[in-house]
């Protein structure tokens, strides 16, 4: 990824938030019963997205169909199928815009991140929904739970993590938390 594409786009996230008074943010995290300080999300979604694209880049994936997708609006992304919302651990918030076939992020490389300012390690749960909160479909959930559980016991066994999946009252999310194994 080249920086100044990086940079770029954390300018524009930046300036369309400010411009919006975080309205967007602040209606996301309302949504899922979040606290309400949406200058948490934008700078959780800047750290999110910086670790997202180390990985990518060790990993030579490109970056350029992911970031082209990461909008304030995600109404401005037609290719963003589903917006993933992490919860570093109540220190912070990121909401990542992810296209239907799921590459990035990488579920089990973030939950081993270190985010040095909040002092935590990684998230504790992310919900997956769909841009307008529409209701997720029977196959999505399927393919969905497929992709998460493939993602991380990639990198952790069973013995190492637990997670376990549950669907918002309407099934417009799909909310996934994670607990170490001691």
């Amino acid at each position: 990824m080249e920086r100044t594409a990086h940079l770029s786009w954390k300018k524009h996230l930046r300036e369309a938030a400010r411009s919006d008074s975080y309205a967007l943010f602040r209606g996301h995290m309302q949504r899922l019963g979040l606290p309400e300080k949406p200058k948490l999300m934008l700078d959780g979604t800047i750290r999110v997205i910086q670790a997202v694209s180390a990985y990518a880049s060790v990993d030579g994936i490109a970056l350029d169909p992911f970031l082209d997708i990461q909008r304030y609006n995600p109404c401005e992304a037609p290719d963003a199928r589903y917006v993933l919302t992490f919860d570093l651990h109540g220190k912070s918030f990121a909401r990542v815009l992810a296209d239907s076939k799921m590459v990035q992020p990488d579920l089990a490389d973030l939950y081993n991140h270190p985010w040095y300012d909040y002092k935590v390690v990684g998230y504790c749960c992310f919900w997956i929904s769909h841009p307008d909160w529409s209701p997720l479909t029977n196959a999505e959930i399927e393919q969905l739970e497929s992709a998460v559980t493939a993602d991380l016991r990639f990198d952790y066994s069973e013995s190492e993590l637990t997670f376990r999946l549950d669907y918002g009252p309407d099934a417009s999310d799909l909310c996934v938390r994670l607990q170490d194994v001691s």
